[in-house]
């Protein structure tokens, strides 16, 4: 294996998984306060403008893939790419609420078109460490929400009035600067030449309908509902429990920080000790730190919800995706891949919408953390039932892919 290349592309994937998931979709909910209060709209629009970003992703994560095949996946991640950046600076010139939703969905857009075929990408150059690849990129999640914890509330204490528009403008200069990188540097993976076990023609409709695919697909939705709810929603939940907007941004600065690493440790770990049992236990953990706040919306009880959902919402983002790449032959990852996010796509549509609906109409954030809660719950079941399955090895360019 060439290290120095694992290293230079989990690194490039890093960066761009800041742009286009932390970004483009997590750092909404830290923007969100103050965007609300500048666009004067109500939790449940701001609920519609997190789904309309859902929208944009689930409309084209599955075309992304045949993009990608089309326009091999350098292309598709610059075009993803580019897309991301034009949603940023559209968001930052709004003039109101409906440019703003269109620009959410052309975040979507990019996202879907950078994201899948990015992962597909680094997973066929090194195929035997997906666990560790994938944890290392997903850890831009917590690098971007720590960015955002720290930067958005200081430019809107700055700026009170177009803060939330400058961050807008910083991360469309963050994606430019991405695009550049992946143009230089990144390359597209060598063709994989197939053993005899794996010489037929892929046969989407058998992955389509593959149990283990289908199961590890739904746990991949029901991760969508919760980690989207989780981000959108749980700043403005700390804030209207009294906790200042300064400390909430340092709360979410702490999850950031935390999560950089969540996602490396867990993929590795899971490539040691396999995927199922280190599956189980995230889920687990998720599973009660989504419910501390519902009982406890105190200082201390979020506190140990931002510790707990740190350490491992972001490896729980990992080990489903490797998951679902364990569960096929090589050739077939990436038509598993978007099957599976296609589910965590829908997850992240309905998501904000069933949130916002609960908080405004129903009993408020404690519902909607409730609701998520009982999503968790249904995933942990499913994951009792995920299989391991054994990956053969790849030959690439005449080598044993290690």
């Amino acid at each position: 294996m060439d290290t120095k290349r694992i290293w230079m592309y989990s690194i490039i994937g890093m960066l761009t998984t800041i742009v286009v998931l932390a970004f483009a979709r997590l750092s909404f909910g830290v923007i969100l306060p103050f965007m609300r209060e500048g666009l004067v709209i109500t939790y449940k629009e701001a609920g519609i403008l997190g789904t309309a970003i859902s929208f944009g992703y689930v409309s084209m994560v599955v075309f992304s893939g045949v993009a990608a095949s089309k326009w091999g996946s350098k292309r598709t991640i610059i075009f993803g790419t580019i897309l991301v950046s034009m949603g940023f600076i559209g968001i930052a010139m709004t003039p109101g609420y409906w440019v703003a939703f269109v620009f959410m969905i052309i975040l979507g857009v990019g996202t879907a078109f950078t994201y899948t075929p990015l992962i597909s990408l680094l997973v066929a150059w090194f195929p035997l460490k997906r666990g560790l690849v994938i944890g290392l990129t997903t850890s831009g999640v917590g690098i971007g929400i720590l960015l955002s914890g720290i930067v958005i509330p200081f430019i809107s204490t700055m700026f009170p009035v177009f803060g939330w528009r400058y961050a807008w403008g910083l991360f469309a200069l963050c994606g430019i600067i991405v695009i550049f990188i992946i143009a230089f540097f990144i390359e597209n993976p060598p063709v994989i030449k197939r053993g005899a076990a794996d010489e037929k023609t892929v046969n989407v409709r058998e992955i389509y309908r593959d149990k283990g695919v289908i199961n590890v697909s739904l746990i991949y939705g029901v991760v969508g509902v919760a980690y989207i709810i989780q981000m959108v929603f749980v700043m403005s939940f700390m804030i209207e429990s009294g906790i200042s907007s300064r400390t909430a941004g340092q709360f979410m600065a702490l999850n950031g920080f935390l999560s950089i690493f969540t996602g490396p440790v867990w993929g590795h770990l899971s490539d040691k000790i396999g995927r199922k049992k280190s599956l189980n236990l995230t889920m687990a953990i998720t599973l009660i730190a989504m419910m501390i706040p519902v009982f406890y919306p105190t200082f201390i009880g979020f506190t140990a919800h931002i510790i707990l959902i740190s350490c491992t919402l972001t490896g729980l983002f990992t080990l489903v995706q490797a998951a679902t790449l364990d569960q096929v032959k090589p050739s077939d990852m990436p038509v598993a891949f978007s099957y599976a996010t296609f589910y965590f796509a829908v997850g992240q549509l309905i998501g904000p919408v069933i949130a916002g609906w609960l908080i405004e109409d129903f009993g408020g954030f404690t519902y909607a953390f409730l609701f998520s809660s009982i999503c968790l719950g249904a995933g942990f079941i499913l994951s009792l039932r995920v299989k391991n399955r054994q990956d053969e090895p790849v030959t690439v360019e005449g080598k044993v892919s290690i």
